[in-house]
């Protein structure tokens, strides 16, 4: 059993992780306040600390971001506010003059008990953005990267296949690795 309460507004990311631990997780809705940085290690750094202030019980937290090569690695973690604001067709749109369409996915996971610092876990997967949106799986920016290796978007694979290629998966995968093995 995981003994952190896994703090996020998201249904589908929680959904998600849970498939990924393989378990129900104690779950906490917090609205957390949100630093603005491209870096997502800054975000998830201040929102579990804060998440662990308010709640006063171990905590994890999880954020994502795509960098995007041709964009010098933006939007990384503000990724959210691209979305909210132009949707993912919209950053399509803006990729259209762009040969280059490679891109990073990043998830950091960190977990806090109120002790020293933060663990943090770093998963991460290379791929494409896609030239428009495709499938109806999945939440975020899903529907346009594709994962190297794969010849379709996260949003068209089934929750078990975007697994294989998922960075969310391999950084929680390190995070109970590194419990299992007494962290």
């Amino acid at each position: 059993m995981i003994p952190f309460a896994f703090v996020t507004q998201s249904t589908g990311k929680l959904i998600e992780v849970e498939r990924i631990l393989g378990q129900k997780l104690d779950h906490e809705p917090l609205d957390l306040p949100e630093i603005q940085s491209v870096k997502v290690e800054d975000v998830v750094d201040f929102k579990v600390r804060k998440a662990f202030t308010e709640l006063r019980k171990p905590v994890m937290i999880e954020d994502t971001g795509l960098y995007i090569e041709a964009w010098n690695d933006l939007p990384g973690a503000l990724i959210k506010w691209f979305v909210q604001r132009v949707e993912d067709k919209g950053i399509c749109r803006m990729m259209k003059d762009y040969q280059n369409r490679r891109a990073v996915a990043q998830t950091v996971v960190a977990t806090f008990d109120g002790y020293g610092e933060p663990v943090t876990f770093v998963g991460e997967v290379e791929g494409t953005i896609a030239l428009a949106p495709a499938g109806e799986g999945g939440f975020g920016w899903d529907r346009i990267f594709v994962p190297a290796g794969a010849t379709r978007t996260f949003g068209e694979m089934h929750g078990e296949e975007k697994d294989t290629y998922s960075m969310r998966c391999k950084a929680f995968k390190r995070m109970l690795s590194h419990y299992s093995n007494g962290g």
